[in-house]
């Protein structure tokens, strides 16, 4: 019975030590989770909802290719399948490489966008121009 009880106290000793993170000058911990979450998309893992969910969780991947005219983001999801947009460079963002859901961007604030196709929506690191521009964008398949 001593056993459980120890198991209880070091876990409830961990939390209270996590808890008093960020008061002593240390990062906060809202900031930690930032970094960490920039560090993820930098290795290439996002936040997704998919499926018309509200809830994002960092499952999905991404990866940059490089073609003889223009460049594409592919994101893929934890459960085999994947969306294809081609990366603009007149502002506009990305528009779907394939497929007929509509895509919309939507600034999230300094330096991130949540992208939405279909019933999916990414959380992307971004660079906007103009931070002025905190609205919504949209993208067509016909647009690129």
């Amino acid at each position: 019975m001593s056993t459980p009880i120890s198991k209880y106290a070091a876990v409830t000793l961990l939390l209270a030590s996590l808890a008093g993170c960020g008061r002593d000058g240390s990062v906060p911990i809202a900031q930690a989770e930032k970094d960490a979450g920039d560090q993820a998309a930098r290795d290439g893992k996002i936040v997704c909802a998919l499926a018309g969910s509200d809830t994002f969780e960092r499952t999905c991947t991404t990866e940059q290719i490089t073609g003889p005219d223009s460049k594409m983001l592919v994101i893929r999801h934890a459960d085999g399948g994947f969306r294809r947009f081609t990366i603009l460079t007149d502002g506009r963002g990305l528009a779907p490489a394939d497929g007929f859901d509509e895509t919309r961007i939507r600034v999230l604030g300094a330096n991130r966008i949540e992208l939405s196709s279909g019933d999916d929506k990414y959380r992307l690191p971004a660079q906007i121009k103009g931070q002025g521009n905190a609205g919504e964008k949209g993208a067509s398949k016909d647009a690129g």
